[in-house]
């Protein structure tokens, strides 16, 4: 299994769902012999923009890539700054 931190680029490129960035992205999250990783950090980067522009597909798209049960967490904030 590749171990990948997705940071917010790729889920912002696949939550838009057009262009070529939105497909490769797309490509890394749905890849089975990924196991991916994410941190709060991440979520707090991606959620306000959707928020503040009103797209709820895009909300839709993040709330399902975070509460996904094959996510792991980094918890460690302090080593991650």
């Amino acid at each position: 299994m590749i171990r990948t931190f997705i940071d917010s680029g790729v889920l912002i490129d696949a939550a838009r769902g057009e262009g070529p960035q939105s497909k490769t992205a797309m490509d890394v999250l749905a890849d089975p012999d990924r196991v991916l990783l994410t941190s709060l950090f991440v979520r707090l980067e991606v959620y306000p923009k959707v928020e503040f522009n009103s797209f709820p597909l895009q909300r839709a798209f993040l709330t399902e890539f975070f509460m996904d049960s094959g996510l792991e967490w980094r918890r460690d904030l302090n080593s991650i700054v």
